[in-house]
Order: structure tokens, then C-alpha cells, then sequence
């Protein structure tokens, strides 16, 4: 009887042609390998949402970001410690120098510490910790925006090289209608 009684309750807004749809949905756009020489000589990558068929299905949909990750495998190439932080222009960016970046961009997140000669498996977990809460709302922003941004991973200090191989940029975005 219970069952029954709401089922009736929701005929009024089937019938008025309201349905209610939500959800979440996976994202993922793979950067590849970044290396990364020094502080004047840095590679972006430029990420383009629209090239993925879920994100252009539901664009018009979304409602916020449930979840973002950065992930891959950073290796420290160079002879001193480094700490890795992960930066977002709101553009198209060809920048070749950290100040560039910086001085445009935003911090995703951020640091990743490795001694010398050391390689860490970012994973969703270790990602998640990194993330810097205006990098969050930023890349929301653009997510919910034109869907265009780029990628840049930089190290705080010292004369460093480091790669990034496996990159990957993954999103669980809330949509409905």
C-alpha cells in the first residue's frame, strides 16, 4: 500500500513533464609525458575538454565537480630535492619559463616532494591530498567554462628537472537536469 501510495505522489510531476535526472560522470584526458628541463625551458600541455564525447553530452548539465584527480608517475631527474606543484591556466598557454606560469596561472596543487633520483606513483589518494582549494574552484570554473585550460607542472626551487610520464587529468562531474 505504501508503494503504491508513492507512486501517486510522483504523478503529478510526471505528468507536468517534470523528471528529475542527475548523476555523475568519469572524465579523463590524458597528458602523456611532460619533461621538464628547468626552470626557463617548461612544456604545458593543453587540455580540451570538448574532445571527449561524455563531457559534450552533459556541458549544458553540469553542476559541480565530485571529485578531480592528477595523476602519473613523477620522476626527479636532477641532483637536488624538489618539490612539484601542478599549475592551471585558464587558456591556451605556451609559456617556456616558471615565472610565466606563475605569475598567470593558478596552483592545482601541490607539493610533491622527491629527493634525488626518486619516482612516485601519484595515485587518487596522494592527488586528492595535494589539491589547493582555489586550484579546485578555478579548474571548476573552467570545467563549467569554455571546457579549455593548460596544464603545467613546475618545481618550487633550485635548478631542477624532473618528467611526468603517464599524466593524466580525471574528473567526476555532477550533472542533471
Amino acid at each position: 500500500m505504501k508503494s503504491l501510495r508513492y507512486a501517486l505522489l510522483g504523478l503529478p510531476l510526471l505528468a507536468s513533464g517534470c523528471i528529475l535526472v542527475s548523476g555523475q560522470f568519469l572524465v579523463n584526458f590524458d597528458l602523456g609525458t611532460i619533461q621538464v628541463n628547468s626552470p626557463t625551458d617548461v612544456v604545458g600541455r593543453d587540455v580540451d575538454l570538448n574532445d571527449i564525447g561524455d563531457y559534450n553530452d552533459h556541458k549544458d548539465e553540469l553542476k559541480g565537480l565530485a571529485d578531480v584527480a592528477v595523476l602519473g608517475m613523477i620522476t626527479n631527474q636532477g641532483t637536488e630535492a624538489i618539490d612539484v606543484d601542478i599549475w592551471m591556466t585558464p587558456d591556451f598557454t605556451s609559456f617556456t619559463d616558471a615565472a610565466s606560469v606563475q605569475s598567470t596561472g593558478v596552483r592545482l596543487w601541490g607539493p610533491l616532494h622527491l629527493d634525488p633520483g626518486e619516482s612516485r606513483r601519484v595515485d587518487w589518494d596522494t592527488s586528492a591530498g595535494l589539491f589547493d582549494p582555489l586550484g579546485k574552484t578555478t579548474l571548476l570554473g573552467e570545467v563549467k567554462g569554455d571546457g579549455q585550460f593548460t596544464v603545467y607542472a613546475l618545481a618550487r626551487s633550485g635548478n631542477y628537472q624532473f618528467s611526468v610520464t603517464e599524466g593524466q587529468v580525471v574528473l567526476v562531474l555532477d550533472a542533471g537536469k
